[in-house]
């Protein structure tokens, strides 16, 4: 493993202006995520370059069999490299105690738990160096949130996942912002919150 000093994540692309309409489904890209295709490549494709970036370093050829010792290694010291990497690590993982995608397994899988807590403590150690924004924080948050939505309640799945569009082009709602449209979903005005962020996403350019 290099000695090379980590990276921050998320930016090795750069990130559309505005929303824009998923070509598959038609929604705000990401919208979806993760099972419309292109949702998830809206999405995807920031942490997996963030993943390539750290292969060509190794110099490790993608899909090698390498690549799933890299991620072993990349989860056994989570804070040496970038949270995005430990997340796409995830996603190369079994869970050895649930048999899951490490940290989608069932609500009472504990190291599906803790691997969640490990990829977070990742990220805070990058922003004890000023390499994390508040905007990243919440895009690494909302996709594993989605990814894995049977962990969380469901008006929290809905609320990232009417966000995520905007988030993805470096919008952050401000904390009344997003307690407001919390409040709305609770009490059923889904269509009214949905309206609202297609009218707000229409002003960004």
């Amino acid at each position: 493993m290099s000695n090379q000093p980590s990276f921050p994540s998320l930016r090795g692309l750069p990130r559309p202006t505005r929303v824009l309409p998923c070509a598959q489904c038609g929604s705000p890209q990401v919208t979806n995520y993760p099972h419309c295709a292109g949702c998830a490549q809206a999405l995807e494709q920031y942490w997996r370059a963030d993943w390539q970036a750290l292969l060509e370093r190794e110099q490790i050829p993608s899909e090698a069999a390498d690549e799933v010792l890299l991620a072993q290694i990349v989860l056994d010291e989570v804070e040496r490299h970038p949270w995005s990497c430990v997340d796409w690590a995830m996603t190369l993982t079994q869970c050895n105690v649930c048999g899951q995608e490490l940290g989608g397994g069932p609500t009472e899988c504990t190291e599906c738990a803790a691997a969640f807590g490990n990829a977070l403590w990742s990220e805070m150690v990058a922003g004890r160096r000023g390499e994390v924004t508040g905007n990243e924080h919440a895009l690494h948050v909302g996709r594993f949130v989605l990814r894995h939505p049977h962990r969380y309640p469901e008006n929290s799945v809905t609320g990232w996942r009417l966000s995520m569009p905007g988030l993805l082009t470096g919008w952050l709602p401000s904390r009344e912002d997003a307690q407001q449209s919390m409040a709305l979903i609770k009490a059923g005005r889904l269509s009214e919150v949905e309206a609202r962020l297609l009218l707000f996403y229409q002003t960004l350019r």
